[in-house]
């Protein structure tokens, strides 16, 4: 006898972007794809604390222990939840036609019932809206009437402690109509799909949207080296117009070709095999003012905010590394880590104010961020630390930030860089004897997980001095190749 596989909320939106990504899914679910790593489990503890924090926001309520390898008596507890006249129900359980669906908050209303739906965003995603329509399916088919359907997610616009709500409950009743009459009929499809063999399915957006695919790699093949793919933000559609003109690699565009200037030096760096340095790099580099301080900062995110006047997901500097470099070539190093046990915003600034005061130039990689971090760090000292002068300082500290990353990009491409401009690109190919290859900490996914951990989880880390150490390493490299990359930029310049 065929075995029918049952669904639930994630394989069913799984399903709904690709049936290929949900059948891999339910028969290989120990796929090396889907093991989960820290960031992702870290991923996974944010969305349990809004839920947590959700409950809280909206009241008293019954919750509902789920243990996936007993979903059944989490189907019997809400029921006799339902029938003990509960109104409010966390996790409420329900299973009907093969299909599992846990609702995160169930509320009476009347006669009917409410299904909110907590997402740990600032607004309402289209993929929302499968789900939410599945939820209110099952509930129905189990018997209940649904009269709104709602996801509950936080307010951007929320500051920490008490100004506006930290969430928004919006009605999406109505837009969910649509999909609600499709689920019966696409829960049948993919039951069926999973009942047979590996479906064929085309690559094409969906392997992206709304959410890369964790197998992306069994089906699209990578592109090879210095391909089209490699131009400087191309789109997907770019690429396809390139292949139709049966053109494959950067070196094989023609000279006459109509390119922008960065797709123009990425053709000639390709087709010559060496750097292309353009006039005018020596003139970007003049600018500047010695002693220039290379700045880079390191912050912390919160979907749920802890200090005054924060908000949810707002970037929290906490962390910075100064590489000041003189006319005569010295090089001195400056930084700061924050200690955990709260705010650290006011120490931080005052450091930084302190360790910029003698700089000429200050410039920063894709310096937007630093500009902006700063520019908030000065608010908060005017609002809630009332320090003008604190204030004024960090100002003209962000009003001088320059951007090292486009006298990159407008002056020099080189056939290593990839496409790319990032540090991560740029080092490589300028500096190889200076990767991050020798730290234990080498991106900046794994810097603000773990500095999360230090500053506001410290009994998950087994050993914070060396935790500090690597995270004091690691932005120190981060300045350090900036001194580097101005030094062959300025010899490239002379050289030109």
């Amino acid at each position: 006898m065929t075995r029918r596989y049952g669904l639930s909320k994630s394989k069913f939106v799984a399903g709904v972007q690709c049936h290929r990504m949900l059948w891999w899914r339910v028969h290989e679910p120990d796929a090396p794809e889907l093991a989960v790593d820290d960031g992702l489990q870290r991923v996974f503890d944010t969305g349990h604390a809004v839920g947590v924090a959700a409950q809280r926001f909206f009241g008293e309520g019954k919750l509902i222990e789920l243990d996936l390898r007993d979903v059944p008596r989490a189907i019997d507890e809400t029921r006799a939840a339902i029938e003990a006249g509960e109104t409010t129900i966390f996790e409420a359980a329900f299973s009907e036609d093969g299909v599992f669906a846990a609702v995160d908050i169930l509320s009476k209303d009347g006669d009917s019932w409410v299904i909110t739906e907590v997402k740990s965003t600032t607004r309402v995603k289209d993929q929302f809206i499968p789900d939410v329509a599945l939820q209110a399916h099952v509930v129905e088919s189990a018997g209940l009437s649904v009269v709104r359907a709602e996801v509950m997610h936080l307010n951007s616009a929320h500051r920490h402690p008490d100004n506006g709500p930290l969430f928004i409950r919006s009605d999406v009743t109505e837009t969910i109509t649509d999909w609600r009459s499709q689920v019966p009929q696409e829960t049948e499809v993919q039951r069926n799909m999973l009942a047979g063999p590996l479906p064929t399915v085309e690559p094409g957006p969906h392997c992206k949207k709304p959410y890369e695919c964790d197998f992306f790699g069994r089906c699209n093949k990578k592109p090879p080296v210095h391909s089209v793919a490699e131009l400087y933000r191309i789109t997907d559609k770019g690429v396809a117009k390139w292949h139709q003109k049966g053109i494959e690699l950067i070196a094989d565009i023609p000279a006459g070709a109509k390119l922008n200037a960065i797709h123009d030096r990425q053709r000639r760096a390709l087709q010559t095999s060496q750097p292309i340095v353009e006039d005018g790099l020596a003139q970007a580099l003049d600018k500047y003012r010695f002693p220039i301080a290379m700045f880079d900062y390191e912050t912390v995110t919160m979907a749920l905010p802890i200090w005054n006047g924060t908000g949810p997901f707002e970037q929290i500097p906490v962390q910075y590394s100064i590489h000041l470099l003189g006319e005569d070539g010295s090089v001195e190093h400056r930084e700061y880590l924050a200690d955990g046990g709260g705010d650290p915003r006011e120490g931080l600034a005052r450091s930084l104010v302190k360790d910029l005061g003698e700089a000429g130039s200050i410039v920063a990689w894709s310096a937007v961020f630093e500009l902006q971090r700063t520019g908030a760090l000065a608010e908060y000292a005017r609002e809630a630390l009332g320090d003008e002068s604190l204030a004024g300082e960090l100002n003209r500290i962000a009003g001088a930030i320059e951007d090292l990353l486009p006298v990159v990009r407008d002056h020099l491409y080189h056939p290593a860089f990839h496409g790319s401009f990032s540090l991560k690109s740029v080092v490589p190919a300028l500096l190889p004897e200076l990767s991050y290859d020798d730290l234990d900490v080498g991106d900046g996914g794994t810097a603000a997980g773990l500095l999360a951990d230090l500053l506001l989880r410290p009994e998950t880390i087994e050993d914070a001095a060396k935790v500090r150490g690597d995270l004091l390493a690691y932005c120190r490299r981060d300045t350090e190749v900036m001194v580097e990359i101005f030094r062959v930029l300025r010899g490239m310049a002379e050289e030109a």
